[in-house]
């Protein structure tokens, strides 16, 4: 958004939650890590063959993930067939349901997906029921954010909580002490991390 770029650039003090700018200070998830995590599960339990559906291809956090997915399966010695990444936009469902519908309709499928998002899961699932497919029976899946629905999904969704707590802490501590320097002399990247969350899903 140029609005945004033009505030990050600016002389207001201002702190970005969740992307990279070189002129302000940031406070960001795990994103490289976490997807890393993920993959070394999934691996864990069996998958050779995971696909990767992820949010706009554009943004700072998708790059980040991507780098973290492709470095996991690397060293793990998983090929990953360029079918199996897929675009969808972040929540959201209809999106991710059209992803999931070409994935399950490779000759050689994956038995296990991980998605940008938990909302965006429950285009997953609508897909999967629609098939008569069964989670994870037929398809592990895992989604990302770890959101109150994460938990109320049954099977509970196994994906990777964000500590937005503690992130909102340090974004207001950030900005705090930019404030009270008068400007934004120290420019800070701070990488904030979560957890694994484990559900019935992977």
């Amino acid at each position: 958004s140029p609005g945004v770029m033009q505030l990050a650039s600016s002389d207001l003090p201002c702190v970005a939650i969740d992307y990279k700018y070189d002129c302000c200070s940031c406070v960001l998830s795990d994103n490289q890590n976490s997807m890393q995590q993920l993959v070394q599960y999934a691996y864990n339990k069996g998958h050779q063959k995971i696909a990767f559906v992820h949010g706009q291809s554009d943004g700072f956090v998708t790059v980040q993930r991507l780098n973290g997915f492709y470095r996991a399966c690397a060293a793990l010695g998983l090929t990953v067939p360029p079918e199996y990444v897929i675009e969808a936009a972040y929540h959201d469902p209809i999106s991710v349901s059209e992803a999931t519908k070409k994935l399950l309709a490779l000759a050689d499928r994956p038995t296990c997906v991980l998605y940008p998002d938990d909302y965006s899961c429950l285009g997953a699932l609508s897909r999967l029921e629609k098939y008569g497919f069964s989670v994870p029976g037929d398809l592990s899946i895992a989604g990302y954010d770890g959101i109150m629905l994460s938990t109320v999904l049954r099977p509970k969704l196994t994906t990777y909580r964000q500590d937005v707590q503690k992130m909102g802490k340090a974004a207001v501590e950030l900005l705090t002490k930019t404030i009270e320097n008068g400007g934004k002399d120290e420019i800070i990247h701070r990488i904030v991390p979560g957890e694994l969350q484990i559900g019935g899903t992977l």
